[in-house]
């Protein structure tokens, strides 16, 4: 068995995010016209102003904390839409990072190629793939290198770091730490849990101290009235929202949760309501799930080496061909082919 090449992982990793693109276009016409009355659009634009003057309030309450993308194009100097492509390029750093740690387990190339896409295939790259100015790739880059990094130095400059792309990160640590110590066959260790708050300490404090003010106030009226008016009418949603974040991917995942259902799935299903009370974007938090699907993948190579490159492939090939579609409150946007896509973008003025 010849082993993968970097080159050829690259390579692998591009490939199938050019087939997740076909599958699964983004919906062009309105990238033509982002700003009109879509999330993406709202996003993109203050995304854009946020590159402009990082510090600045008069944006969506949820982007106010999320500093450190605007700030990184801002200091290297990104204007007008150029930084709308560094969501992108993230997409492709977090595509590589999942080849490598495929590799890593099971070096073989069916295996790595259809880990890959069934990576690729989930919410984790579809969302931001459609959505304009989602750096996502950042947080689950960072989760993910909680789970299986090998570095020391991987944890803290997660920790130090990631938040400031998405309180996401905060949310589905635990998780990612558990997976962490099941994929070590390690026992949970409330120390490393305690060295985690410490590194989150810097981050905690500075959010803490700039509470106080009307901005504050003003996220935290944005997040109650969501809570109010639209978390009620978004619970039967959740069910399919969970479906399209993951499909094929939650047989890896429970097939993980199958050894300590009542600890990981416990942990998994409490981080999903707690997603689900706080955002509306039910199957773009759904990828919070990842860690314990690859954990599943990672587990099913080593016990089952000689039926994991087939179990892979096919299961990548599923995804790509099943539906797939981004459930939001209350709606459902589907995602279509590039032809589609493309006659779309002909055809709307």
């Amino acid at each position: 068995m010849r082993i993968p090449s970097n080159r050829q992982l690259v390579f692998w990793s591009l490939a199938c995010l050019l087939l997740t693109f076909l599958f699964f276009s983004p919906h062009l016409w309105v990238m033509r016209d982002y700003f009109e009355g879509r999330i993406g659009g709202d996003r993109a634009r203050d995304f854009l102003l946020q590159c402009e003057a990082p510090f600045r309030r008069d944006i969506e309450p949820a982007l106010m904390w999320r500093l450190l993308p605007p700030l990184l194009c801002h200091l290297l100097g990104l204007g007008g839409k150029i930084p709308l492509l560094l969501p992108y390029l993230g997409l492709v750093a977090l595509t590589i990072y999942v080849a490598v740690l495929l590799r890593r387990r099971l070096p073989e190339p069916k295996f790595v190629f259809g880990g890959i896409l069934l990576f690729t295939t989930t919410s984790t790259v579809l969302f931001p793939l459609d959505f304009l100015g989602m750096n996502d790739a950042g947080v689950w880059l960072a989760l993910l290198g909680v789970a299986f990094g090998t570095g020391r130095w991987v944890i803290p400059v997660a920790c130090l770091l990631a938040p400031w792309v998405d309180e996401r990160f905060i949310i589905g640590l635990p998780l990612a730490m558990l997976v962490r110590w099941r994929d070590l066959d390690q026992p949970v260790s409330w120390r490393q849990a305690a060295l985690l708050g410490l590194w989150l300490l810097p981050y905690a404090l500075v959010r803490v101290a700039f509470s106080f003010n009307a901005d504050a106030a003003r996220g935290t009226e944005f997040f109650l009235l969501y809570i109010v008016h639209s978390f009620p009418a978004t619970v039967p949603w959740a069910p399919l929202g969970w479906w399209m974040g993951l499909r094929v991917g939650w047989v890896p995942a429970l097939y993980a949760m199958r050894d300590r259902p009542c600890l990981l799935g416990g942990v998994a299903a409490a981080t999903l309501l707690l997603m689900l009370i706080l955002a509306a974007d039910i199957s773009r938090s759904t990828a919070v799930l990842v860690p314990v699907m690859l954990l599943g993948v990672f587990r099913f190579a080593r016990l089952n080496p000689e039926l994991a490159p087939r179990a892979a492939w096919w299961a990548g090939m599923i995804n790509l061909i099943l539906p797939a579609g981004h459930v939001i409150g209350r709606a459902i946007d589907v995602a279509s082919p590039l032809p589609i896509e493309l006659l779309r973008l002909i055809r709307i003025p």
